[in-house]
């Protein structure tokens, strides 16, 4: 009885493992909006998850327009793996997944739309420190996107 109580027990982790691995290779979906396709995925990798977390911890604002999504440039859905709890001025909750906007309109502003559990979802711009380095890393900068911060009043 023993051994297939340890049987069932090693059968059941291995599929949990394995079923977190399917989930998190998911990765991150990169759209080309005026295409309307999908461009790349990136491998849904630490650093990837890390650079979210970046993202949200660098919150400066909501993003005031109705407008979320920009008529050109691209979309990055990034989905969290494990979800991940923020409390800061801006968002609270455990947040799911993200998507940033980037435009080539110098009146569009990077915007983060995040989705958590409890509240549904946020817009908000972020402080770009990284932004540059991400997209370069990614193959995916061009000078033409704007990646300026909005003027904070």
């Amino acid at each position: 009885m023993k051994t297939i109580d340890r049987m069932l027990f090693l059968v059941t982790v291995f599929s949990l493992l394995f079923a977190q691995t399917v989930g998190a290779s998911d990765g991150a979906e990169v759209f080309d909006i005026k295409k309307g396709e999908i461009i790349l995925t990136i491998n849904n990798s630490n650093s990837l998850q890390n650079q979210v977390k970046d993202w949200l911890s660098s919150v400066n604002g909501t993003a005031g327009s109705l407008n979320i999504e920009p008529s050109d440039g691209i979309a990055i859905k990034i989905p969290l793996v494990p979800p991940y709890k923020v409390n800061n001025d801006w968002i609270t909750g455990t947040v799911t997944e993200v998507v940033m906007f980037i435009s080539t309109s110098k009146t569009y502003y990077p915007t983060l739309l995040v989705f958590t559990k409890e509240k549904g979802l946020v817009a908000v711009h972020i402080k770009n420190k990284s932004l540059q380095r991400f997209l370069k890393k990614n193959k995916l900068f061009n000078a033409e996107l704007n990646l300026t911060e909005p003027s904070i009043h």
